[in-house]
C-alpha cells in the first residue's frame, strides 16, 4: 500500500495537483475511521482510503471540488438511507471529512547563475521554492554550484522558449549582460501564461532603454508594467547577498499580495 505521507511529500516536490481528504470524526459503525486519509489527484485517481463505498465516492467528489476552487472544506456525511445529508447507506452514524488542496512548492526561475543568482538560489531554497537556474556558461550553470536546483545550461533564447510558466511562478532576470536580460525578458513576456512575479536587474537608464526596445518590437505596455525593474526593495545593501535578499523579499511580498 502507498505510504500516504511519502506520497504527499512527492506530490509537493513534483508539483502534482492533488487534494488530501482526512476523516476528522467517524462515529461507531462508520467505514471511515478518524485519521483515515485519501489523496485525490486531478484526474480522479486516488491513493489511500477514507473507508470505501459510497462514502469514498462522495469524498472524492468533494476533494475534486476543493482542488478546482483551491479552497479547503469541511463536510459532514450521514450514513443513513434517507435524510438531507444522507448518502444512501445503512451503516448509521456520521462522518466528518476535511478536504484541502496540497500546496506545491512555488517555482522560482533564476536567469543568471552569477553571484546574485547563487545567493538567490540559497535564499529561495530556505524559503522552500523549487529553483530553476538558467545560464549559458557551464562554469556558472552546473549541479556542483547549484546542488539544490534544477540547472539548465545553454542558449538563453532557446531555453526560455522551451519553458512553460505557471501563474504562481516567479522569474528573476539577473544575467551577465543587458543584451541577455533583454532577450530573456522579451521571451518571458511573450508567453501565454505570465508568472505571478517577474523582475529584471538594472539601473533606471538601462530599464528605460530595454523597455523602449521591447515596445518597438510589439510588447504591450500593460505587460511591461508588470515587470519589477529596477528589481528588489530598497534596503540600502550593495553586496550580492544583500541584493538577493531585497529581491526575495519582493518575490515573497508579491506572492502574498503585499506589493512593495
Amino acid at each position: 500500500m502507498t505510504d500516504i505521507f511519502e506520497e504527499i511529500v512527492r506530490v509537493r516536490r513534483e508539483g502534482i495537483a492533488a487534494a488530501l481528504a482526512t476523516v476528522v470524526m467517524g462515529e461507531k459503525g462508520a467505514p471511515g475511521k478518524t485519521g483515515f486519509r485519501m489523496l485525490v489527484y486531478a484526474d480522479g485517481t486516488i491513493a489511500g482510503t477514507v473507508g470505501g463505498g459510497k462514502l469514498e465516492a462522495k469524498v472524492r467528489e468533494q476533494a475534486l471540488r476543493c482542488l478546482r476552487d483551491n479552497k479547503p472544506s469541511l463536510l459532514e456525511y450521514s450514513l443513513h438511507e434517507h435524510g438531507a445529508d444522507a448518502i444512501g447507506v445503512l451503516c448509521g452514524g456520521k462522518v466528518m471529512v476535511f478536504a484541502e488542496p496540497i500546496a506545491s512548492r512555488p517555482k522560482l526561475y533564476i536567469f543568471g547563475g552569477g553571484h546574485i543568482g547563487l545567493s538567490l538560489s540559497q535564499f529561495a531554497n530556505t524559503l522552500e521554492f523549487k529553483v530553476v537556474v538558467v545560464d549559458d556558461r557551464e562554469e556558472f550553470a552546473n549541479q556542483t554550484r547549484f546542488p539544490e536546483a534544477e540547472v539548465k545550461c545553454g542558449d538563453y533564447i532557446t531555453i526560455t522558449r522551451s519553458l512553460a510558466f505557471g501563474d504562481d511562478d516567479s522569474v528573476v532576470i539577473v544575467t551577465h549582460g543587458h543584451e541577455h536580460d533583454e532577450v530573456v525578458l522579451k521571451e518571458c513576456l511573450s508567453k501565454a501564461t505570465q508568472p505571478k512575479y517577474m523582475g529584471m536587474i538594472g539601473s533606471k537608464e538601462k530599464v528605460e532603454t530595454v523597455f523602449k526596445h521591447l515596445r518597438e518590437q510589439g510588447i504591450r505596455e500593460e505587460l511591461l508594467g508588470r515587470v519589477k525593474a529596477p528589481i528588489g526593495i530598497r534596503i540600502g545593501g550593495r553586496s550580492p547577498s544583500e541584493i538577493a535578499l531585497s529581491i526575495m523579499a519582493q518575490v515573497v511580498a508579491v506572492r502574498y499580495g503585499k506589493e512593495l
